[in-house]
């Protein structure tokens, strides 16, 4: 401010304009940059112990048509070990594109040790789903059991309508961040800068949550919805995209209290 005072007004005019410009220069450039550096892609984290999976029919329920379809917002990895998605949270959020229905929602999360023989089943919850076609949210409830570090867990998510039913599997994995990232995280502010540092750490739930979550907060945020599709297409769920979300507050928020289950019952 007494810099810029101690010049008369055709001084200032014709000492600050080569500086503003290149300063609003500079800016443009730095931003460009940023925004370049920062495009959330999905590094899938090593596969090493990982169990053989055919990945085909997990992640999406067989229908007639793109409208009918159950998709899981899981990495669509066409591997014959997929790695396991990763979570740094006790009860994460796990994302869906439904068809519109007006049904029943079955959730079960298991322990998994390789294969479908040594699975136990340690939650399961079910309850009741009206909306239109669309990605919606189902948050481990608070009566569901935590995730424990570096545990590898399955989960079936079912829709039962008067229609069809339909079913995708997934897996999760819990895991703590390093050190030197968590602090890294610790400090940033910017959700598109957290979600690119995820997901380049093959945090997949977190990263996805944090764009969703921009989205729905800011929804005509251009900058905000090419980072989720950048994120979308590098797990190759590009068929996402063209579908909106959906505010069901019984998935988002937290279901009914889980069903007793039965020892014959075989979900």
């Amino acid at each position: 401010m007494f810099f810029l005072k101690s010049f008369s007004g055709k001084q200032l005019a014709t000492a600050s304009r080569p500086w503003l410009i290149a300063g609003v220069l500079m800016l443009s450039l730095t931003s460009a940059v940023q925004a370049q550096n920062r495009k959330v892609r999905y590094v899938p984290p090593s596969n090493a112990g990982a169990p053989k999976v055919s990945v085909p029919g997990i992640t999406r329920s067989a229908c007639d048509s793109e409208l009918s379809c159950l998709i899981a917002l899981v990495p669509d990895l066409k591997t014959d070990q997929a790695p396991v998605p990763q979570t740094i949270s006790k009860r994460p959020t796990i994302y869906f594109l439904t068809p519109k229905v007006d049904g029943r929602v079955y959730f079960r999360l298991d322990e998994d040790f390789g294969t479908p023989s040594q699975r136990k089943r340690i939650y399961r919850s079910s309850f009741k789903i009206k909306n239109d076609a669309g990605v919606i949210a189902y948050r481990l409830p608070d009566d569901a059991p935590n995730l424990e570090l570096n545990k590898r867990y399955s989960w079936k998510f079912d829709i039962d309508d008067v229609s069809n039913t339909r079913s995708v599997y997934g897996s999760i994995k819990r895991v703590e961040l390093d050190q030197v990232v968590a602090q890294k995280l610790s400090v940033m502010t910017d959700p598109l800068e957290r979600a690119s540092l995820l997901a380049a750490q093959g945090i997949w739930y977190e990263a996805l949550q944090i764009l969703a979550e921009a989205q729905l907060t800011v929804p005509k945020n251009l900058e905000i919805f090419e980072e989720w599709a950048a994120l979308l297409k590098s797990a190759s769920l590009d068929r996402v995209l063209a579908h909106s979300f959906v505010i069901q507050k019984a998935s988002i928020a937290q279901p009914p209290k889980p069903l007793t289950p039965k020892i014959s019952d075989p979900y």
